[in-house]
């Protein structure tokens, strides 16, 4: 997982970034919630300069998901 995203997404939840990976999920992850969620999205939208849509926001529950929406923002990794 590239780095920046795994400082923004670490961060957020409180988890060492070594226990993520693109399996990584609200459903697995401790502490990740909805409240988490919200703030993983505002702080890739910083992190990247992109606007997430509610429609992209709504399915970004992991970390594959996460990456889905970036490339399509034009992120590459």
């Amino acid at each position: 997982m590239p780095e920046r995203l795994e400082k923004v997404i670490g961060s957020i939840l409180g988890v060492p970034v070594e226990t993520l990976s693109d399996d990584s999920s609200s459903d697995n992850t401790p502490g990740w919630d909805s409240l988490r969620q919200l703030s993983i999205l505002l702080a890739l939208e910083n992190a990247y300069g992109i606007s997430i849509s509610t429609n992209e926001a709504m399915n970004v529950n992991s970390i594959a998901n996460i990456k889905a929406v970036l490339k399509r923002h034009g992120v590459e990794f």
